[in-house]
């Protein structure tokens, strides 16, 4: 943390900040220049905002909304979340893993709720509320592996995870960043409540680039990038790994020890791994006149993982287009088109696969064939296993093809009032394919395929007020009506039994079997309205309601209304203020409302659902069905009520201006897929089970530090703090919930605490003199065997809270310098006071763990080496086998010192990570006239590295990674999950 503020502290000592957009103006030269490289900035003060079904200028914005707009001349980002991260105050976006393609877990301003999918915000394009940002609905599942010391005997010992089951895809990535004008993002009452029941996490509104009037403009970039992995785990070589299990198992059986063969020292994740080179290209072209307008673009990325024949490849194209008829009717659309294929699904269980490998195995027979199974070791996973053959032989991929589309008809009836109507679509198709070719256990390979079509209609329908009274009074007001309907099919099959790896079509395999067959609708309706008042731009009001009605609840619970208010008074507006003239603006702000989600009541919440009936049972020779989730007439509405007062402060003609706020934000009756007792026929059943509050405050600064003829430097930095706290659970046994809900996936949650908090038993070390591993129980005393040994009735009692996985602060900062033709862009981000489980280290430091066939016997940390030996030995490492390890014949095969609650492997993962470095040179117009290119109106060469370093206290590779992909609720978890990898971009962009 001190290294945190030192740097804050160094990033504002010139001018203390930055504000919230470009607002370098131009050297006082002939040669046009760029705008700053920074590749998103947040606006000033006095530009036009993009708000729920309208726009407002920011001068008399009463909400909390943060815009970035990318640079038109710098260095395009890859990915929309490159472009956000650490960049808007509020906002907290981590990449789960280094696979391309893979989910970013997306917060605004904390968890709102105790569902993934309504903790994720409402994300936008162009009016469309865009299909699949919750998790569920992007998740890929292949077939999976296994990680020692996650379970025994068939009880739950920890929060279960298996690597390498699925991959979740970035719903984001079918945006192409290119193509994108602004992203605004809402996060108080006032400015979400006009999107009521999708409100309450908050929205992201991205809005893409539209002709102007003017001579068509042709902009086109290419680039290419070589990535590689940022670090690599320190696992033994094959001698030490012979060592170490030789010595193991002569420990556990001294008269027959079982002999690991040494001589082979086989590096797996060198293997499996590459540097991947990429290329990106974009091209658009636009123009219009006082008539009409359009815009072309297309795009091209491949984005290859660091993992052999591992690849990521994207098509996306955009057409907008609207014309003037007459003088009072405008017509519009756009259409965005995008596909993309990823062969890097497989990549996480291929790199974890690599990492554990034994060492001492080979790659190839001695007739060049791929060397499966356990060679000489006499020992080892009963699974065939050769990460590199897998690499090259298997095939684990995913298709999506997307269409956005929106039409509009804008109808002016008087100067002062507008209609509009839209009707919009998301159509989304996706195909995950996974083919296991033959192997010794396995010689006719298998092969799953899961099909998914989506198909989401949006019509929007509104009357726009803009109307000045006497001068004074000024009305902004929107009146609308929305309907949302959606439908998806999902269908999977799989398939075994094929005469041949080059047969793919899982309609060859000789047994074939449907999985799963479903559809899925769910509906939305919904009326709002707002009013805007302003009176002499120094006073300010506003009110918004919105009233949604959904399908996912009962019909006596399906409506209901989300209010808010707003207050805001312009100082700098005031006799009093007018003589400052250093003060471009002062506005202080305030709102209250309330938004609320739907988003944890699934597709049929409210509805009783079933199940084929398990052991074949039958009545009157048909197949039985039984209940596997009861309805819930009860169940209703989350509501959030969010209280939020800020001040947007612009001094020196705009060369500093400031941003803060603060908010507290309630959420009441939680829904929850509770337990409730077997004896009623079903095991689960959603509730409204909990109250939430997240309060906390941001700040955002920017300045322009210098500015001459041919130099200019301007720094930007924003800060966020968020304290997130459980206040309720609708159970008389809170402890007894907790560990239900944790059994059923979930968290272990406590009132009191934050919703990602980490509760588990306290690892207290090694004891020096017996080489026993030892815990505290919550009495402070110190045990030498496992908590769940000396307390079997209540070891629940004797967890405790030891840190949160989410960041209680976070945020980003950066410096931009302009020299002539030279520009510099560096920006870092950083988060603070978190914790991270480093199951990378728990399942490199579990060599006891396996199958009652065979023990896995995995690849192990060389910190292993170091284990006690004999008495006075000051290590980590227990005794070879001990009270943990050796607990009795059942469970002989678990060591509870790596279990997911155990606190031997959490550890503190506050970073700063330079995020992006980026020099450009912009080519003189003169000399590209002399060179005969006079036609290009500008030209830029630019180099760019991402991921360049981390400075961390967490032993791990990446303190970013999540292995539960999106989930803000199970952030903090590294289980061996692939770093984000660092990459060189070098590219080319111009303009015709």
């Amino acid at each position: 943390m001190r290294t945190t503020m030192v740097l804050l502290c160094c990033a504002l000592l010139p001018a203390v900040g930055q504000a919230q957009t470009p607002i370098r103006t131009q050297p006082a030269r002939t040669e046009p220049q760029p705008d700053t490289l920074l590749a998103a900035k947040i606006t000033k003060l006095s530009e036009v905002v993009v708000v729920g079904y309208g726009t407002t200028d920011r001068k008399k914005l009463t909400g909390s909304v943060s815009t970035l707009k990318p640079n038109p001349t710098g260095a395009p980002p890859l990915t929309v979340e490159q472009m956000m991260i650490g960049r808007m105050a509020g906002v907290q976006i981590t990449p789960s893993s280094g696979v391309p393609g893979s989910a970013v877990a997306i917060t605004i301003r904390g968890l709102s709720t105790l569902s993934n999918n309504g903790n994720a915000p409402l994300v936008v394009v162009d009016g469309i509320p865009i299909y699949g940002i919750g998790q569920e609905s992007n998740n890929v599942n292949y077939n999976p592996g296994s990680t020692p010391g996650f379970a025994f005997g068939g009880t739950s010992v920890v929060s279960g995870y298996t690597q390498g089951s699925n991959f979740e895809k970035n719903p984001l990535a079918s945006i192409n960043p290119d193509d994108i004008e602004s992203i605004e993002v809402l996060k108080d009452a006032y400015a979400t409540a006009i999107y009521g029941s999708r409100g309450a996490a908050g929205v992201i509104l991205i809005t893409t680039k539209k002709g102007k009037v003017g001579k068509t403009q042709i902009n086109a970039q290419v680039s290419t990038s070589i990535s590689k992995p940022f670090a690599v785990h320190d696992v033994m070589t094959g001698d030490e790994y012979a060592d170490f299990y030789n010595a193991y198992y002569k420990a556990v059986n001294p008269n027959a020890p079982k002999v690991f063969p040494k001589g082979i020292n086989t590096n797996w994740v060198d293997a499996i791994t590459r540097k991947a080179t990429g290329v990106s290209a974009n091209v658009n072209m636009s123009g219009g006149t006082d008539k009409n307008s359009y815009y072309l673009s297309a795009g091209y990325d491949k984005m290859p993982s660091c993992i052999i024949n591992n690849n990521y490849e994207r098509y996306q194209g955009k057409v907008s287009a609207d014309q003037q008829l007459g003088s009072y009717l405008k017509v519009g659309a756009n259409i965005a088109v995008s596909h993309a294929k990823n062969s890097g699904a497989g990549a996480q269980a291929l790199y974890r696969e690599a990492v554990l490998r034994a060492p001492n195995l080979p790659i190839y027979n001695a007739d060049g064939t791929y060397a499966w199974g356990n060679g000489a070791n006499p020992t080892g996973p009963t699974e065939d296993l050769n990460p590199v053959a897998k690499a090259r032989k298997n095939q684990n991929y995913s298709t999506d093809s997307r269409v956005l589309g929106l039409a509009f008809a804008e109808l002016k009836l008087f100067p002062w009032l507008v209609a509009r109507s839209e009707i919009g679509t998301d159509m989304v198709n996706s195909r995950s394919y996974s083919r296991e070719a033959s192997r010794p256990h396995q010689l006719t390979g298998l092969a799953s395929e899961t099909s998914t079509q989506n198909r989401k209609w949006v019509t929007n329908n509104t009357l726009t007020v803009n109307k000045t009274l006497g001068g004074v009074h000024t009305i902004n007001a929107v009146l609308g009506q929305s309907f949302e309907s959606s439908v998806e099919n999902t269908s999977s099959v799989t398939g075994q039994g094929f005469l041949s790896d080059d047969i793919l079509s899982i309609s060859a395999a000789s047994d074939r079997r449907v999985i799963t067959a479903f559809e899925k609708k769910t509906a939305l309706v919904s009326y709002f309205g707002r009013l805007n008042y302003q009176y002499m731009n120094k006073y300010l009001a506003g009110v918004t309601y919105r009233q949604d009605g959904s399908s996912r609840f009962s019909k006596n619970r399906r409506y209901v209304g989300f209010p808010s208010f707003s207050l805001g008074w312009v100082p700098s507006e005031e006799k009093f203020m007018k003589n400052l003239t250093f003060i471009d603006q002062l506005k202080f702000r305030g709102s209250v409302g309330f938004t609320g989600t739907d988003g944890g009541a699934g597709y049929y919440g409210n509805q009783g659902q079933y199940k084929l009936a398990t052991y074949s049972a039958t009545y009157g020779n048909m197949q039985t069905i039984s209940v596997s989730q009861p309805a819930n007439p009860n169940l209703k509405w989350e509501r959030t009520n969010t209280f939020d007062v800020g001040m947007d402060l612009s001094l020196f003609n705009n060369r500093l201006s400031i941003t803060a706020d603060y908010y507290n934000r309630k959420t009441t009756d939680a829904i929850l897929t509770s337990a409730v007792p077997s004896f009623m026929g079903f095991t689960i059943q959603q509730q409204n089970l909990a109250d939430l509050n997240n309060r906390g405050w941001e700040i955002s600064i920017t300045s322009t530090n210098i500015e001459h003829r041919d130099f200019k430097w301007s720094s930007t930095v924003n800060i966020s703090r968020n304290k997130n706290i459980i206040k309720k659970l609708h159970k008389i046994d809170p402890n007894s919930l907790a560990a239900t809900i944790e059994s059923n996936g979930g968290n272990f949650w406590l009132p009191g605490y934050s919703a990602s908090e980490f509760f588990m038993y306290q690892w207290a070390g090694v004891d020096p003199k017996t080489g026993q591993p030892q815990w505290t129980d919550n009495t402070g005393k110190q045990l030498d065997k496992p908590i769940r040994e000396v307390y079997p009735n209540e070891p629940d009692e004797h967890r405790k809270a030891m840190g949160d996985a989410m960041p209680s602060v976070y945020g980003g900062f950066g410096n931009n310098i302009i020299y002539k033709n030279f520009e510099l862009d560096v920006f870092f981000s950083f988060a603070a006071g978190h914790k991270m489980y480093n199951g990378a280290n728990a399942a490199l430091y579990s060599y006891t763990s396996g199958s009652f066939s065979g023990d896995d016997v995995n690849n192990l940390s060389r910190d292993l080496l170091n284990y006690w030996k004999q008495t006075g030995d000051n290590t980590g490492v227990p005794m070879l086998v001990n009270n943990s390890n050796s607990a009795g014949s059942f469970f002989s095969k678990y060591d509870y010192t790596v279990g997911r609650n155990i606190s031997r492997f959490l550890e503190d993962a506050s970073f700063i990570k330079l995020r992006n470095i980026t020099l450009a040179y912009n080519l003189s117009k003169g000399w590209m006239q002399r060179m005969g290119l006079g036609s290009i109106t500008h030209a830029r060469l630019f180099v760019q590295a991402e991921n360049v370093f981390v400075i961390t206290g967490y032993s791990g590779i990446d303190p970013e990674v999540s292995a539960y992909g999106s989930s803000g609720l199970k952030a903090g978890f590294d289980e061996l999950t692939l770093p984000n990898p660092r990459i060189f971009r070098f590219g080319l962009k111009l303009g015709l």
